[in-house]
């Protein structure tokens, strides 16, 4: 988590940097792979979607240029993988179903932007919760989880764990502030 997005984005220019493609590669594949089956896609053509995506940021990363007036990456990469799927599913022609069904689904489910949205803030959060985990080891981790998380009472948590409350709330305060940091080192503070 030393890198910033606009940094990990910088350093996978180089095609060499396997680290930085390992990070880009942890971050981005399950979000992506989770819209294209929220999409509708099965699990095969999700992960067609995925290659095709991240060959596609292989592709252009070199002549990249961050300058976010011009325009984030979330974006970028969001009208990148719609617009697969929905040629994928235009070539399919899974457009054609039933007028009914369409509007009871748009009823219930959000739109593709903010489910892409909703799974952006879930991977990176999910990522930035690993690596929280990595930084302060399993115990202090697991008090944190079934606190702050998992919303179990103070004094049960306490005991499970042998900490005092004071000791909890102390742990509670200093990671959700660490994964905050993380976050805003990650995402960046415009999304």
């Amino acid at each position: 988590m030393d890198t910033t997005r606009a940094s990990l984005l910088m350093r996978i220019k180089d095609p060499a940097n396997a680290t930085a493609w390992r990070d880009f590669d942890a971050i981005y594949r399950p979000m992506l792979h989770r819209f294209a089956t929220l999409r509708g896609l099965d699990d095969s053509t999700a992960e067609d979607v995925v290659q095709h995506c991240m060959a596609s940021v292989h592709q252009h990363i070199r002549s990249f240029e961050y300058d976010p007036s011009r325009g984030r990456f979330k974006s970028w990469l969001r009208t990148m993988v719609n617009n697969r799927i929905r040629n994928l599913h235009r070539d399919r022609h899974e457009d054609e179903a039933k007028t009914q069904d369409f509007r009871r689904s748009q009823d219930r489910e959000p739109s593709p932007d903010e489910a892409f949205d909703k799974l952006w803030m879930e991977e990176h959060l999910r990522h930035a919760m690993e690596a929280l985990h990595k930084e302060v080891g399993d115990s202090t981790y697991a008090a944190f989880t079934a606190y702050a998380i998992d919303d179990k009472p103070v004094e049960d948590v306490c005991k499970q764990y042998e900490l005092t409350a004071n000791q909890l709330y102390k742990i509670k305060w200093r990671l959700t502030q660490r994964l905050s940091e993380m976050l805003k080192n990650l995402i960046g503070e415009d999304e």
